[in-house]
């Protein structure tokens, strides 16, 4: 084999595996973490973002509602059932 080939192929491979190091460790430093509540009480939201409960979106007024900060019923478009599924 041409011998710009061989170096081209350890070249590439060298800088894929190390940036892919790279991206590990930084993945690993930068973590963020997310509690699950927050992902179950957003499911249970209609996903309207309307802003009516003032917050930005959904997602926003669950994180509130589970850091104690909002009421299970400060979804205005949400209804009963919404009230209830965040209750629960």
């Amino acid at each position: 084999m041409d011998p710009i080939v061989i170096n081209s192929v350890l070249a590439m491979g060298g800088l894929g595996l190390s940036l892919g190091a790279a991206l590990s460790v930084a993945a690993k430093v930068f973590y963020v973490y997310v509690d699950p509540k927050i992902g179950e009480v957003a499911d249970c939201l209609p996903g309207a973002n309307c802003g009516g409960c003032g917050y930005a979106g959904c997602s926003d007024c669950a994180a509130a509602m589970v850091a104690g900060e909002a009421a299970p019923n400060a979804c205005k478009a949400g209804g009963d059932s919404i009230i209830q599924a965040v209750a629960a």
